[in-house]
C-alpha cells in the first residue's frame, strides 16, 4: 500500500516535536545545574543576522500546524509569536502536539492533487503533495535542526540521538 500525505507528515511531526520538547528539557535543565540563565541560552542565535530560539520553534510549530490546515482541513488554531521561556516554549510544542493528535489518519486521502496556496508569499501555488514534499517538510526539518544547533552551540551537552529520539515504533 502506498504511503499517504498523513503517514509522511502527521506522525513524523509529532515525533520530531516529541524530540524537541526533549531538547528544551534538557536545555531547561542545563541552564539550571549550570547556573546559566535561561534566557541566555533562549536568546543565543548561531549568527547575528539569524533569528534565535523562541523563531525556530514558533516556526517549526506553524509549519507542522499549516500541513494540518491547509491539507487536512482543520481549523486554523492561532498561536501567537510571543514565547520567551523554556516554559513557553515547551506549552507551544505541547499544543502543536495536541492539535495533531485530533487529525483524522484519512484527513488527507487522495488530497495528492488538491491546490495549496500560500498568500503569504503572493500567492505561490502547489498541489498538496509538492507543498508536503517540496516546502513543508523541508521547512519543519530546518527549523528543527536549527532549535538544536542553537542549543549546542549554546553549550548544552545534546548529542545525535538527542535529535533522533528512540527508534520508530
Amino acid at each position: 500500500m502506498p504511503l499517504t500525505l498523513y503517514e509522511i507528515t502527521i506522525p513524523v511531526f509529532t515525533r520530531a516535536l516529541t524530540q524537541v520538547s526533549a531538547i528544551l528539557q534538557k536545555a531547561s535543565d542545563h541552564a539550571s545545574s549550570t547556573k546559566v540563565p535561561p534566557s541566555q541560552l533562549v536568546e543565543t542565535k548561531l549568527a547575528p543576522d539569524m533569528r534565535g530560539l523562541p523563531f525556530q520553534i514558533q516556526t517549526l510549530s506553524d509549519t507542522a500546524k499549516f500541513v494540518a490546515v491547509r491539507v487536512a482541513g482543520i481549523e486554523p488554531v492561532p498561536m501567537e509569536d510571543t514565547e520567551t521561556t523554556f516554559e513557553e516554549l515547551q506549552t507551544r510544542v505541547k499544543r502543536t502536539i495536541e492539535l495533531l493528535e485530533g487529525v483524522e489518519k484519512t484527513s488527507m486521502d487522495g488530497k495528492e492533487d488538491e491546490e495549496v496556496v500560500l498568500k503569504r508569499f503572493g500567492d505561490i501555488k502547489f498541489t498538496a503533495k509538492e507543498y508536503v514534499l517540496g516546502l513543508a517538510l523541508p521547512n519543519f526539518w530546518f527549523h528543527v535542526v536549527t532549535a538544536y544547533d542553537i542549543l549546542r552551540h549554546a553549550g548544552v551537552p545534546l548529542v545525535k540521538l538527542d535529535y533522533l529520539g528512540p527508534p520508530p515504533a
